[in-house]
């Protein structure tokens, strides 16, 4: 049976930093690597939190991104 480890992982904050011409929502990123993998959802989410407060800009959305080893 096949497995997925999990090799690394990054967090990125995405912030809303204003509009364009047509009014729609303009965004950017911070990425954070060597995020350690046994992070919870609930840590990174406190973690998150923590780093927005000390941008100038709203947290619009925060992801996670593994890489994933397969192996059997």
């Amino acid at each position: 049976m096949a497995q997925s480890i999990i090799q690394q992982s990054q967090l990125r904050l995405v912030f809303e930093v204003g509009t364009d011409e047509a009014g729609k929502p303009v965004y950017r990123r911070k990425n954070f690597s060597n995020i350690k993998v046994t992070a919870t959802p609930e840590q990174l989410l406190a973690v998150s939190q923590a780093l927005a407060s000390l941008q100038t800009y709203p947290l619009a959305q925060i992801e996670r991104s593994d890489m994933r080893f397969i192996t059997n």
